[in-house]
């Protein structure tokens, strides 16, 4: 799958260059360019009359739409060109404004004529872009700034700009600088200062620990200590951690499903592929390179590989399901008790291994990130987080924001607040099951049903499109616009029962069948002839996907949603997986059990929540719009990786694995030590 997409981007290179600075519709017309921005830099390098405008330099960044006039031939080049979902919607532009040129306008006259816009996109900003000099400039000079636009731009198109000034800043001064929040401030430098002296501390604590064991050299750190008190002594230690970090797996569970960690890493760096697309649409001067993707059938089946993410349902479902029922934690004689313990140390461990991370993330995105760059469109990418990250970071730490995902900070951590809801649902499920196995068949079937009936329904009910397939405009204003899909099901937990569900019926089929040596020959002779099918169905899925998005929503599309997803995990996904569990000695399983896949797997859950903030710092820091090519998308993945895997490394050595090992030191009974 991942070649698939890097092939399809090298075949769309040459229909990125096809385009410019504009593009042309029709033999006399070109369209406004979505971006236009004087000079950064070089505005602040002037030096103006004692008027506080010009003193202060300011530079502002104003979103405009252009009004409707059906008498003029380029408006309807425009408006013809907006038809298509897949296009740029060309009369919603950007502008970059040194308000230097502007001063001519300054002591005018205004009429009263409403000029200003008022919909979803100018009302998310005024949320998020709440700066003093933001309020000032929106209040006092939206009348000037308008009419500076329109004088060059009625000149040039023959049209008019309705605008609405997103922020501004001003270096001289302190008018631009954002409003102060020092316990946040405090509280982040406090956070990473405690967390690397503990790590200091415990791995001096280690050392002095290792002089008067038995156990002496490496094999000292690969060894969990018996002492729970050890245990938490040793817990931030880097050279302990480092070791956890690179030792192959010790149980059974971990041997048994190591194919798991080349899946996952593919998988993974597809999605930071995927991401970095999504924000790539934003700043962009020649839009026909993303435009071309929904004129094409390979295109558009590219665009709907966002079902990918799927496989880590799978994965998670598997690994609990298979834990759960080879420690015999819960049985039909377990008293509720029992039960209620074992549901708290799954549902806690698993809250514990991410709350750390996320602590981090909303940190840096509320204080530090502000200070890692500036440009024309910084504020644009970085000030969402920033704001939702001091205003609501209690949804993310409560693992709710992926119901709530347009005001919350770091938005692609919906998956962590989806991947936890259902995996406290469905370890309730399999503590039932467990202790009630007579029940198992038929939860199993209504969990069955509802994962093919809630997505359908809420398809049909609400009218949605079959699939979410991102579109030039989806991501290009700081949140996912115009897309009901995505929020209504997309995101929500109950909508991706499949996945989760899938991975308990394979722990079953192991059980059952790939544990006894016998039937696992079997089931694997079943499984090598069905292989055929897996590229067929996925190479279906998305080719329907194509079709029926152009579609009006009906009970077909609808049938659609509810069914393309659990396919693609029953088939694309289930006989792979099941095939390579039944037979570890063929060479793709060998070849997904490489060292390489194991210690990145490891990171995997780091560089996912960690790339975002990548992917913002090194698309938000442009001064001008970037020319896209198939070289360009390349690099901006391998960087996006790069950076992701290192912070993933710290992330993993400092925050994830010292809290786990605390959790796991403070737990009354002895855990092994499968770190699958």
């Amino acid at each position: 799958m991942f070649a698939i997409y890097l092939v399809v981007l090298i075949l769309f290179a040459k229909q990125g260059h096809t385009g410019g600075e504009v593009k042309f519709i029709g033999l006399h017309h070109e369209l406004p360019p979505l971006y236009t921005f004087d000079d950064y830099d070089r505005c602040f390098l002037a030096a103006g009359s004692e008027d506080k405008l010009t003193s202060a330099t300011t530079y502002c960044v104003v979103f405009a739409e252009i009004q409707e006039d059906n008498s003029n031939a380029l408006w309807q080049q425009i408006a013809k060109h907006n038809e298509f979902m897949y296009n740029y919607r060309s009369d919603r532009l950007f502008f970059g404004l040194c308000l230097n040129r502007c001063m001519k306008f300054a002591n005018e006259t205004f009429s009263e004529q409403n000029f200003t816009i008022n919909n979803e996109i100018t009302q998310f900003f005024e949320i998020v872009h709440q700066q003093p000099l933001d309020i000032e400039m929106r209040t006092n000079y939206s009348h000037m700034i308008q009419q500076c636009l329109n004088e060059e731009f009625q000149m040039k198109y023959n049209l008019q700009l309705n605008t609405f000034v997103e922020y501004c800043e001003r270096r001289q001064g302190d008018d631009n600088m954002p409003v102060a929040n020092e316990v946040a401030d405090r509280f982040v430098y406090l956070f990473f200062g405690v967390i690397v002296l503990l790590c200091i501390l415990s791995t001096f604590c280690d050392y002095f620990i290792k002089s008067n064991h038995s156990i002496q050299g490496t094999e000292f750190f690969k060894t969990n200590l018996d002492k729970p008190a050890w245990r938490l002594l040793t817990s931030f230690s880097l050279t302990r951690n480092y070791y956890r970090l690179t030792q192959p797996y010790r149980g059974e569970v971990g041997q048994r499903w190591a194919y798991l960690d080349g899946l996952r890493s593919v998988c993974t760096l597809m999605i930071l592929c995927c991401h970095s697309h999504y924000l790539s649409l934003g700043l962009v001067k020649n839009t026909e390179f993303f435009e071309n993707f929904g004129k094409s059938t390979l295109g558009l089946m590219a665009l709907n590989m966002s079902i990918i993410i799927e496989i880590y349902m799978v994965m998670s479902g598997l690994l609990l399901h298979v834990k759960i029922a080879q420690r015999h934690t819960v049985t039909p004689q377990s008293n509720f008790g029992k039960c209620w313990n074992t549901f708290w140390a799954i549902i806690i461990g698993r809250y514990v291994r991410f709350l750390p991370t996320l602590v981090a993330i909303l940190g840096v995105n509320a204080t530090l990130l502000k200070s890692l760059g500036d440009g024309p469109f910084w504020r644009h990418h970085t000030e969402a987080a920033r704001t939702f990250g001091r205003k609501n970071w209690w949804k993310n730490l409560l693992m709710i924001n992926n119901f709530s995902q347009k005001d919350t900070s770091s938005p692609h951590t919906w998956y962590i607040a989806a991947n936890f809801q259902l995996c406290t649902l469905y370890t309730i499920i399999l503590i039932i099951v467990s202790k009630y196995p007579k029940y198992k068949k038929y939860i199993f079937i209504i969990m069955g049903f509802l994962t093919i009936a809630l997505p359908t329904s809420i398809a049909y009910i609400f009218k949605l499109e079959p699939a979410f397939m991102n579109k030039p405009e989806t991501y290009r204003y700081g949140y996912v616009k115009d897309y009901e899909l995505f929020y209504l099901s997309y995101t929500p937990f109950y909508t991706n029962l499949g996945g989760y569900l899938f991975g308990l019926l394979c722990g079953e089929i192991y059980l059952k069948f790939i544990a006894n040596e016998t039937k696992s020959k079997k089931l694997q002779t079943m499984l090598q002839y069905l292989w055929p099918v897996v590229p067929l169905t996925e190479w279906f899925i998305y080719y329907l996907g194509t079709i029926l998005i152009f579609q009006e929503p009906s009970l077909w599309t609808a049938l659609y949603s509810g069914l393309h997803r659990n396919i693609w995990i029953l088939i694309v996904c289930g006989i792979p997986v099941m095939s390579m569990a039944c037979n570890a000695e063929s060479l793709v399983s060998k070849f997904c059990r490489l060292p390489m896949f194991r210690i990145f797997a490891r990171l995997t859950p780091q560089a996912f929540m960690w790339h975002f903030l990548v992917l913002q710092v090194t698309t938000a820091y442009h001064r001008q719009p970037q020319y896209i090519t198939a070289t360009y998308y390349t690099g901006q993945c391998i960087i996006t990786i790069g950076f992701s895997t290192v912070l993933a490394f710290f992330g993993y050595l400092l925050l994830e694995i010292p809290f786990s090992q605390i959790f796991e030191a403070l737990l009354p009974q002895t855990k092994k030590s499968d770190k699958k």
